[in-house]
């Protein structure tokens, strides 16, 4: 066992280990105290021995936002097994695929689940051990599926290796894709998030709870769980963000920090959250996507509270960039835009997307990443991103939009981020978001989607372009605008850019 595999295992299990009755997680208006975790790890390390799976490292989990499911990461953790996160947002064949093409030694999910077309079926095709997550369990054998007869597939074990997690990313550009993360770049990410969640072995539960509704099935959330977990906090959990649950649980528990990533943020200023809610908050912490500085700049004028930008990736197990309150009184709003300094162990350079030369401060190329808990991509260690970035003289980074975003029409390259940013000046758009569709003659073109402010009239299409007509090269206008009620988004809350294109599958282009 790897030492860092096991130093993060033996941490889990010492955390859990610490009291029973303490509150571990808060759901639905009820608690789950530690024991409940307690029972959970017991359980899974006595399914597992005593049905060939006693040595098995690959625990699928169709992860849903519930405490029966933080009960099953944390006794994954605990085992020092690998994750590997199943999506229950996938359709039936999909996710049915997803278990045939994992081959994992065991299958854990919920009755709704387990009652989908194919699900049985292919965890028996694969011979996984099959259990029922559930608020009586919270871990069991599933009924009516039959036990497995032979130990795991060894070639899909070895292929995990030292995996703690096997994630899926968002899929914001495409089809999602599976990401090793290794116990090694776990743990590092996690000693470098600044929450305390290191080596250290807390003597008591701490007195804070953690509010966290991204998905568990996309790293956000879970990075927040298992952090939530190391630290002995109380988590409370939503299945999804909605803002009046969300200040309820505001105003139960009031946290020291928050996490809102641009969407909620924006969310929360629409919906004129009281003041009196962020009562004891001291900060807000966002990332996953892009935040506009002047919806930042409102949240921060009308709640005098900061608003911690940050940058990182699923291949990074999480943020290698942030905002520090210290930071943040230090230079005030001198830097707006920027998602933060390198995290500690983190290196970060721009390259000219042609050349490949390092470019100086400032200069805007795509970013390269090096540090413990980021996979290397090459001899020298570094990983190239799709991110367009600057880094100025004092180690700000700037993200500019992403590199496999921008539209080449024509041999001109038009970021997506600049021209929505010009839709949302006008006085009737909330939100704007732009891809490329292929087109004969240039490459491709741009098309954009709006949502709108409320009670405002609805501006025509033609309105809108002769809107960025007048602030944009003309290279970088859209050959269409749609207005419509929801832009549309991952489980993360990004924007599904596979989603926006299909939006514009009836569009007819010119040569």
């Amino acid at each position: 066992m790897p030492e860092q595999h096991s130093a993060l295992s033996t941490k889990m299990r010492e955390v859990i280990a610490i009291d029973g009755e303490s509150i571990a997680v808060a759901f639905g208006g009820e608690s789950y105290p530690w024991s409940f975790i307690q029972t959970a790890v017991a359980q899974l390390d006595s399914l597992c021995a005593d049905h060939q799976r006693g040595a098995a490292r690959g625990i699928a989990v169709v992860l849903r936002n519930r405490p029966w499911h933080v009960a099953a990461v944390a006794a994954t953790v605990a085992g020092g097994r690998s994750l590997l996160t199943l999506s229950p947002f996938h359709g039936d064949i999909g996710l049915a695929e997803d278990i045939e093409a994992l081959r994992p030694a065991v299958v854990a999910a919920e009755s709704e689940d387990w009652v989908r077309a194919g699900f049985v079926e292919a965890v028996q095709a694969v011979g996984a051990l099959g259990l029922e997550l559930s608020k009586e369990g919270p871990i069991r054998l599933r009924a009516g599926v039959a036990l497995p007869t032979a130990p795991p597939d060894p070639s899909a074990e070895a292929a995990l290796g030292g995996t703690a997690v096997l994630m899926m990313t968002s899929g914001t550009t495409g089809r999602p894709k599976r990401v090793p993360l290794s116990y090694e770049h776990f743990t590092t990410s996690l000693e470098n998030s600044a929450t305390g969640a290191g080596p250290s072995i807390p003597a008591k539960r701490r007195d804070r709870t953690d509010i966290v509704w991204t998905p568990m099935v996309h790293i956000g959330g879970l990075f927040f769980i298992v952090v939530g977990l190391l630290e002995g906090k109380t988590i409370a959990l939503l299945e999804r963000f909605a803002v009046e649950p969300w200040m309820e649980l505001v105003r139960q528990h009031r946290p020291v920090i928050v996490s809102l990533v641009p969407t909620a943020l924006k969310m929360v200023l629409d919906a004129n959250v009281p003041i009196d809610v962020f009562e004891g908050v001291r900060a807000a912490r966002s990332g996953t996507a892009p935040l506009d500085p002047a919806v930042a700049a409102e949240f921060e004028r009308r709640y005098s509270i900061p608003v911690l930008t940050n940058y990182g990736a699923t291949e990074f197990a999480g943020a290698v960039t942030r905002w520090t309150l210290k930071e943040r009184e230090e230079w005030g709003n001198r830097k707006t835009g920027s998602v933060g300094r390198a995290a500690e162990g983190v290196e970060m350079r721009v390259a000219d997307p042609e050349s490949g030369a390092i470019v100086g401060p400032g200069e805007i190329g795509i970013l390269h990443v090096r540090g413990g808990q980021v996979p290397p991509a090459d001899g020298d260690g570094w990983t190239r991103t799709s991110d367009l970035a600057s880094i100025d003289a004092d180690g700000f980074l700037y993200i500019h939009g992403r590199a496999d975003d921008a539209v080449i029409r024509g041999g001109f390259k038009i970021v997506p981020s600049v021209v929505e940013e010009a839709l949302r000046t006008h006085p009737s758009v909330a939100d704007a978001a732009v891809t490329g569709l292929p087109h004969p003659r240039l490459g491709a073109v741009p098309v954009a989607a709006v949502t709108l402010r409320p009670a405002t009239e609805a501006p025509t299409e033609a309105a809108l372009l002769e809107w960025v007509t007048s602030r944009l090269a003309r290279y970088q206008v859209p050959v269409a605008v749609k207005v419509v009620e929801a832009l549309p988004r991952t489980p993360s809350m990004k924007v599904s850019r596979p989603a926006l294109k299909a939006l514009f599958d009836a569009l007819e282009l010119r040569d």
